[in-house]
């Protein structure tokens, strides 16, 4: 199984959800925890042009206070856990961590000869602003835990778009579309999307050296739907598109082997079996 792709979709659900409870709970505090699984259909890496399909499950535990605007939400799903400093429904901010599964070249075909992407831990930051007319922006930006001041970082800034549909089970339907941009520095596009020197004739080298430098690296177009399937029960459908770009783009990884267009669907169910 692809881990990266384990690890991207708890973070895609965990954020989509935590996004969908804003606005939309009861004031007073809530613990609630969560069980379900998904599927997701995605490239086997960033870049690749071949896919996966596989079934996650999921565990999750989530804690609202709506009553306060200083810590208070917290949401932990399995290696991705985010703590709310400050939410006045305008303006937001909130660290995260999280566990990134690295990249093995057990992933695909295309990665045998490159230096594998150890796992590791990333601690981030999340910024959102409200605009009118449903409307925000976001920014986010992640680095590893271990070289918090000197490693590599990526970050993303978003256009998101809200709305509510019917409602059903006393919840909305939930629709949201992003556009993003993605930048980052050389290390991390190194990491990602570069190719060290082949060992002199080596028959089994498929790449000559690459290495990126910082810059915008991937757009991407998102459309999320939340909706109830009961009083217990919530649903998420995801499709996106990621188009990769500049050094990313341009890479071997992605031009020879991959694909600058980049596909993924997903669908999820959670169910609340407590909540306090």
């Amino acid at each position: 199984m692809n881990k990266f792709i384990v690890f991207l979709l708890i973070v895609l659900i965990s954020s989509t959800f935590e996004s969908y409870s804003k606005g939309h709970d009861d004031v007073k505090p809530k613990t609630s925890i969560y069980a379900g699984g998904g599927f997701i259909s995605k490239p086997t890496y960033d870049g690749s042009s071949s896919r996966r399909f596989m079934w996650i499950p999921m565990i999750a535990l989530t804690y609202k206070d709506q009553s306060k605007t200083t810590l208070n939400e917290f949401n932990f799903y399995g290696p991705y856990a985010n703590l709310s400093l400050y939410d006045n429904q305008e303006f937001s901010l909130s660290l995260f961590g999280e566990y990134d599964f690295g990249r093995q070249n057990g992933d695909d075909n295309s990665l045998a000869g490159l230096e594998e992407i150890d796992p590791h831990f990333q601690v981030g930051l999340d910024l959102g602003y409200s605009l009118p007319y449903n409307f925000s922006l976001g920014y986010s930006m992640v680095t590893d835990a271990k070289d918090f001041y000197s490693g590599s970082y990526d970050s993303k800034f978003s256009l998101n778009y809200e709305t509510l549909g019917w409602v059903n089970f006393k919840q909305p339907l939930a629709n949201t579309t992003s556009i993003s941009f993605n930048y980052a520095n050389g290390d991390y596009l190194n990491e990602w999307y570069g190719t060290p020197y082949p060992a002199f004739n080596d028959p089994k080298a498929m790449y000559k050296f690459y290495k990126p430098e910082s810059g915008i690296y991937k757009a991407s177009l998102s459309n999320n739907v939340i909706f109830p399937l009961s009083e217990k029960i919530t649903g998420l459908v995801n499709i996106g598109y990621d188009r990769l770009m500049g050094d990313a783009g341009n890479s071997q990884l992605v031009k020879r082997q991959g694909s600058k267009n980049q596909f993924s669907v997903m669908f999820n169910a959670m169910y609340e079996f407590y909540s306090f």
